[in-house]
């Protein structure tokens, strides 16, 4: 199977500070970069350096922002057929400041993002189909809708409205955060508080939610079982693309034939190893790359050296 991709396509700026700014702060970054961004982007980068054969579904608008990221997404390897050029509105930008601790502060302007409508959605297919909530949501429920093959929604960023798709999702991806939404709690702090809150979720025996979980790994949670991958040892750079790296990954893995359960832990792996560069889609790192990492010493020393071939432009 390949991978289809139906989400958001932004242009980041990239500050480097030494803390986040509170309400009403200014900070000086002590470095700005513009590179490639936007959940639906960065997972599709990673599904297709993951090996997986992967197309775009999604909106830009009609101005060199626009024509920079589908030049990008082309150089990956990405069908781009079905990413609108949109007039009269501008390319999804996101602002992102990342503090010294690799923590980090985003606000997105969708511009095009949000005018992606039903009418915008190519033919369905068998491909594994994986979503974000950056695009409208009716897109994607008419999308997982029409759909033949296996549907991932990344149901972030967190929002009430899109609840009624872990219905029609297979595989539904949270980190920990956005799962004490969903669940109505205050927070998730171990991973039976994971489970319990997931399970109420799960409408059908063939659904799994997996929650990331940061340090501590993912976590994958069906009606009668659970498994627990644990995090690796790393020290990160920037943790920016790292829930996305893990989405695209866990696509292109479960498009080779893999079980969930199998592919967990080389989606995990490649998620650690992403925060090992800094930016979004840039830091996304290829097939190989991770099958080294994996393959090295479990006793590593922090911080792990990005290998050669971990595909950062």
């Amino acid at each position: 199977m390949r991978v289809t991709v139906l989400g958001s396509i932004n242009v980041d700026t990239i500050l480097s500070v030494v803390e986040l700014p509170r309400p009403g702060e200014t900070v000086m970054a002590s470095a700005s970069v513009r590179a490639p961004g936007g959940k639906g982007a960065n997972q599709a980068v990673a599904a297709a350096r993951m090996g997986a054969s992967t197309s775009m579904i999604g909106a830009v608008g009609d101005d060199p922002d626009g024509a920079w990221m589908r030049s990008l997404l082309e150089k990956d390897g990405i069908a781009v057929a079905s990413v609108l050029a949109l007039p009269g509105v501008a390319t999804g930008a996101a602002a992102i400041a990342v503090d010294a601790r690799a923590e980090n502060l985003i606000i997105v302007s969708p511009g095009a993002n949000s005018a992606l409508t039903p009418s915008a959605l190519p033919t369905p297919t068998d491909d594994v189909l994986l979503a974000q909530f950056e695009v409208p949501v009716a897109t994607i429920a008419a999308a997982f809708a029409d759909a033949r093959g296996p549907r991932l929604l990344n149901a972030a960023p967190a929002m009430a409205e899109g609840a009624f798709l872990f219905a029609q999702s297979d595989v539904v991806i949270v980190n920990e955060h956005e799962l004490a939404f969903y669940a109505g709690c205050d927070a998730i702090e171990t991973r039976e508080a994971a489970e319990t809150a997931a399970r109420p979720l799960l409408s059908r025996d063939d659904q799994a939610i997996v929650v990331t979980l940061g340090a501590d790994g993912a976590l994958a949670i069906w009606r009668d079982r659970a498994v627990h991958v644990p995090g690796l040892p790393v020290t990160p750079v920037d943790t920016v693309g790292a829930g996305d790296c893990f989405c695209g990954s866990l696509a292109a893995l479960i498009a080779e034939g893999r079980s969930l359960e199998a592919a967990l832990p080389l989606a995990n792996a490649a998620a650690a190893l992403c925060t090992q560069a800094r930016g979004a889609a840039p830091a996304m790192p290829r097939r190989s790359a991770v099958e080294a990492f994996c393959d090295a010493p479990k006793d590593r020393a922090s911080p792990v050296k990005t290998p050669p071939d971990a595909g950062i432009d």
